[in-house]
């Protein structure tokens, strides 16, 4: 009964020129699978004043986009009236922060900032790019598969003195934040804003950034590692009562 039902339907929606795929033939597809478009970011107004707020007043007037990100008329105004030059990655980057020497390197003990990336993509690439061209020395920590022991490895490497300081860049920062405080030595901070960086950098001398380049902006990317790269930090940082007690802390679970 089921069967003559099925077939009756059938017969029904072929009469309207609507033919079902027969039971058992195999489904068509494309000759070869589409590669995703990455999302298209938008800048608006306010978020290129706020990018301009952040860059140096002396700096160069060039506007560096991500290749999938687009202005808003009326940021392309602002862009207009300042005479910027808006310049625009045309396409992603493979290997978004080749090593500039093997991890745990000599050359890189007091230079260099360790980076692990996560899913990256173009944006990051963008960013790290142009930190470098800031004159940021980077060394690539990405040697796995598994983000988890990439970090692990980066920061017992900023934990035992082979780079700087190191940059987790992840889609998501929680996860992050959890796994490289609980390593003795390592005091990471979230990358937000550049100016709350660096107090961090001041403050309880951070040695570890966390960006969530799923919520941040090529420009506050690469103004972020810029600096958490300008400076080492203080030998003595105020937080006192702070690392005292994280001193304490981590001696217990020794």
């Amino acid at each position: 009964m089921l069967d003559k039902v099925v077939a009756d339907v059938s017969e029904a929606l072929r009469a309207r020129g609507i033919a079902p795929a027969r039971r058992g033939a195999p489904a068509q597809r494309d000759a070869a699978p589409k590669a995703a478009e990455p999302a298209r970011v938008f800048v608006t107004a306010e978020m290129l004043l706020r990018r301009l707020a952040a860059a140096p007043a002396d700096g160069p007037k060039v506007l560096e986009l991500a290749h999938n990100e687009l202005l808003t008329p009326a940021a392309r105004d602002i862009a207009d009236e300042r005479r910027l030059t808006v310049r625009r990655q045309e396409a992603p980057v493979g290997s978004p922060a080749p090593a500039a020497c093997p991890p745990g390197g000599q050359a890189c003990q007091t230079a260099a900032l360790g980076v692990v990336i996560e899913r990256g993509g173009a944006k990051v690439a963008a960013a790290l790019a142009g930190a470098a061209r800031d004159g940021v020395g980077i060394v690539n920590y990405t040697q796995t598969d598994c983000w988890v022991q990439n970090a692990l490895l980066l920061c017992r490497a900023v934990a035992g003195g082979a780079v700087r300081a190191g940059v987790l860049m992840l889609p998501h920062a929680a996860d992050a934040m959890v796994l490289a405080n609980k390593v003795p030595g390592i005091r990471a901070v979230q990358g937000t804003r550049a100016d709350s960086v660096a107090a961090a950098r001041r403050h309880f001398a951070a040695n570890v950034l966390v960006v969530e380049h799923a919520f941040s902006t090529l420009h506050e990317m690469r103004t972020m590692v810029r600096s958490f790269a300008a400076a080492p930090p203080p030998a003595r940082p105020p937080a006192g009562a702070l690392m005292e007690a994280v001193d304490r802390l981590e001696r217990q679970e020794r």
